[in-house]
C-alpha cells in the first residue's frame, strides 16, 4: 500500500479556519466549587479530547517535572487542569483511569509513560488518533493540524511561540488558555467526525499472508535431507568390572632394595696399555739442510784464489 501524504501547512492555509472555542467555554478550575462543577461534567462525558502541556527544557541538565497541564474537552467545552493543584491531580487521575470514558488525542506515547508516574494511576481507554490515520496509509505522526484539515476540511492554527512558553506558571495567559483548550477541543471534534470520514476512505488493503515454504525434496536415499525413521532404542551397556591398576616394570611389587646375585670380586690392577702402532707407513726423515758455501765468482782466464 503506497504511503499517503497529509496536508502541509501551506495546504491547510487555503482552508477555512477552525472554529475555536470562545473564552466563556474554557474553564480553569481553582476553587472548590469550580473543581466540583468540572468533576460533574467530566465524569459524565462518554468521550473527551485529551492533551497535555509541559514546561519546555532548554538545557540538558534540567529535570523534566511535567506534564504541568492536562486538557480535557468535549465538542463545546474545555477544562484545563493545572497539576500544581492537589484537586486538579485527583480529578485528572480519576478521569484518565476511568474505563468508561474514552480519551482521544494525538502523539500520546510520552503521556502514557509520564502521566502514570505523575498521577500514580494507570491510563485506561486511551486512543491515539495517529494510529488510526496510520492504518489508512498516512505517516505515523499526523498531528491535530493535519487531522483537522483531512477530516474537517479546516485550518487549525498552532503558535510555536505559545507551545514553548512556561506551562508551569501559576496563572496561564489568555493565549496559553486558548492554545491548550483548542488542542483538546480539536481532538474531540476529529474523533466525533472520524467514523463518517473513514467510510469515505478506500478499503484498507491487508497485507497478503506469506506463502508457506515448501518442504525440501529428498536428494537421495543416502542424503542427509531424506526423512529419517524412528530411532532404535539401544540396549544399555553392561558395566565393565573395575580394572586393576597398571604396574610398570620400574614399579615392582616388592619394595625391597635390589640385590645382585653375582658376588663382588676384587678389582685387579690395570696394566698400562702399549702404545698403538700406526698401520700407515711412516715417510723417511728428511735430510737436514747443509748450508751451501759461498764461492767467489770465477773470472775467465784467472785462477780462483786458493
Amino acid at each position: 500500500m503506497p504511503r499517503l501524504h497529509a496536508p502541509s501547512k501551506d495546504d491547510s492555509r487555503l482552508l477555512p479556519p477552525f472554529a475555536a472555542l470562545p473564552e466563556r467555554c474554557i474553564h480553569v478550575p481553582a476553587t472548590d466549587a469550580e473543581f466540583a462543577a468540572a468533576r460533574a461534567a467530566l465524569m459524565a462525558a462518554p468521550v473527551l479530547g485529551f492533551d497535555t502541556e509541559s514546561k519546555p527544557l532548554f538545557h540538558a541538565h534540567q529535570t523534566d517535572t511535567g506534564p504541568h497541564v492536562v486538557q480535557l474537552a468535549t465538542c463545546d467545552q474545555a477544562w484545563l487542569l493545572q497539576l500544581h493543584h492537589a484537586q486538579a491531580r485527583a480529578l485528572a487521575a480519576d478521569v484518565l483511569a476511568s474505563e468508561s470514558i474514552c480519551k482521544a488525542g494525538f502523539g500520546l506515547d510520552h503521556d502514557r509513560s509520564a502521566l502514570p508516574a505523575r498521577l500514580g494511576v494507570a491510563l485506561h481507554n486511551v486512543i491515539d488518533l495517529d494510529r488510526v490515520f496510520k492504518r489508512h496509509g498516512y505517516a505515523s505522526s499526523v498531528g491535530v493540524r493535519a487531522a483537522v484539515a483531512l477530516v474537517l476540511g479546516q485550518n487549525f492554527h498552532k503558535s510555536k511561540k505559545i507551545s514553548t512558553s512556561n506551562w508551569a506558571a501559576p496563572q496561564l495567559s489568555l493565549a496559553q488558555r486558548h492554545y491548550a483548550a483548542n488542542d483538546a477541543h480539536g481532538a474531540a471534534m476529529v474523533h466525533a467526525a472520524l467514523p463518517a470520514w473513514e467510510q469515505r476512505q478506500p478499503a484498507v488493503a491487508e497485507r497478503p499472508a506469506r506463502p508457506a515454504r515448501p518442504a525440501p525434496e529428498p536428494r537421495g536415499p543416502g542424503s542427509s535431507s531424506a526423512p529419517r525413521g524412528p530411532r532404535r532404542a539401544h540396549a544399555p551397556r553392561e558395566q565393565e568390572p573395575p580394572r586393576e591398576p597398571h604396574v610398570s616394570h620400574e614399579q615392582h611389587v616388592s619394595h625391597e632394595p635390589h640385590v645382585s646375585h653375582k658376588p663382588h670380586e676384587p678389582h685387579e690392577p690395570h696394566e698400562p696399555h702399549a702404545p698403538r702402532e700406526s698401520s700407515a707407513p711412516r715417510s723417511p726423515p728428511r735430510p737436514s739442510r747443509t748450508p751451501r758455501l759461498l764461492q767467489a765468482p770465477v773470472t775467465p782466464g784467472k785462477p780462483n784464489p786458493g
